[in-house]
């Protein structure tokens, strides 16, 4: 049996929460119109948002399969697609009718650019997308055969935890985030909200490597290994992976002197270095979490149970707190890095006394926070204080 990895209910905390800090940063200088021009001036920024992109997301999917292939094991398919029926889609739907009309009457004070909306609707759903990603992916384990098409073993050499197996992984992930750079750039895809459908698309290949991992993890029983992977290729292969990525990220280039879109032909290679480097930092970072978060915490158990609540509701703090900074003429404020950090922090720390709120009414925590009512009982309360 596996034992318990209680670092991963920080990771998954935390890859959720490192959403500020990117939308934060993204909302001063994409979204807004014009943006700031220090944070957008300023390598640092550009460096740390390329920097958190190329992990954040693939990890949370590699969380997301483990954790679909355990809770769809122990209990039954059936309830596990009920579960995330309350827990995914019933979040999205609430979301989709509130949070992204609110979301896109800010969208357009920040810039007037953003008026036609999508599709016409008066709706933006900026980090709502991956709600509907993760939907999809749900949908599709539901699908998968009941009975093994193709043995474990053969899955195995894949994740790269055996010894000497690492250059499979890193070369299929190349060849696949090749290969989708390739494909949409025939067939004209955009990663635009402006075309939703596409965007969407473009996502799920994106991370269907990283979802498809983490549910091989589990059904090859090697979560202690995939969560907690002591060998050293990941830190050997994410830094010339990281220094070829920047170089050809449109968040990076700008700051060296170059156009901040690469040509097509360099949009593939990065599609493959992106690929393989997302696979090499999440291990990293699993591991590092496995290092400082070996038993229960209380702290973690809070921003877990919020996470969901505190990821909804900080793109629309984010997009007020800018949107103020703007009236305040912050765009000639100096230390761009000290302002980032600040704003992160304030953006977080607003995020959870909403989340507060919405604990204390029933019905938002069931829309918002994907929580089950359950009837608290005087014991169940002495045994929380006690």
């Amino acid at each position: 049996m596996q034992q318990r990895l209680h670092h991963l209910d920080a990771a998954r905390a935390v890859l959720l929460l490192l959403g500020i800090p990117f939308h934060v940063g993204t909302t001063a200088t994409m979204i807004l119109s014009p943006g700031f021009p220090a944070w957008m001036a300023n390598p640092v920024l550009g460096v740390g948002l390329s920097f958190i992109h190329s992990f954040r997301m693939s990890a949370f999917f590699i969380l997301a399969g483990y954790f679909s292939g355990m809770a769809s094991a122990r209990r039954g398919r059936r309830s596990w697609l009920g579960d995330r029926m309350m827990r995914v889609a019933l979040p999205l739907v609430a979301s989709i009718a509130s949070l992204a009309v609110i979301q896109y009457h800010l969208k357009v004070m920040l810039s007037a650019a953003w008026t036609p909306g999508l599709y016409g609707w008066p709706l933006a759903f900026e980090h709502l997308w991956f709600l509907i990603v993760l939907l999809g992916f749900v949908f599709t384990y539901a699908l998968r055969p009941r009975r093994a098409v193709v043995r474990d073993g053969v899955w195995r050499p894949l994740l790269g935890l055996d010894r000497g197996t690492w250059p499979i992984p890193l070369l299929a992930l190349a060849a696949w985030g090749a290969g989708l750079a390739w494909g949409a750039q025939v067939l004209g895809l955009q990663d635009n909200e402006a075309v939703f459908e596409q965007e969407l698309l473009l996502r799920y290949g994106q991370y269907l490597p990283a979802f498809v991992i983490g549910a091989l993890g589990w059904r090859l029983k090697l979560g202690n290994r995939l969560f907690a992977f002591d060998g050293r290729w990941p830190w050997l292969a994410a830094p010339p992976l990281m220094l070829g990525h920047f170089l050809l990220d449109p968040l990076v280039r700008p700051h060296l002197g170059w156009d901040g879109d690469p040509a097509p032909a360099l949009r593939i290679v990065d599609g493959a270095l992106a690929c393989a480097l997302t696979y090499a930092m999440s291990l990293i970072v699993f591991r590092l979490l496995a290092h400082l978060f070996d038993r229960p915490s209380r702290a973690v158990s809070f921003l877990v149970d919020g996470a969901m609540a505190i990821y909804l509701f900080h793109m629309i703090v984010a997009m007020l707190v800018i949107l103020g900074l703007a009236k305040l003429g912050a765009a000639d404020w100096p230390f761009p890095t000290m302002q980032w950090a600040a704003l992160s922090a304030l953006v977080l720390g607003l995020s959870i006394l909403m989340f507060l709120v919405v604990r204390r009414i029933p019905l938002l925590a069931v829309v918002f926070g994907g929580q089950r009512l359950a009837p608290r009982t005087r014991g169940d309360a002495s045994a929380k204080t006690g």
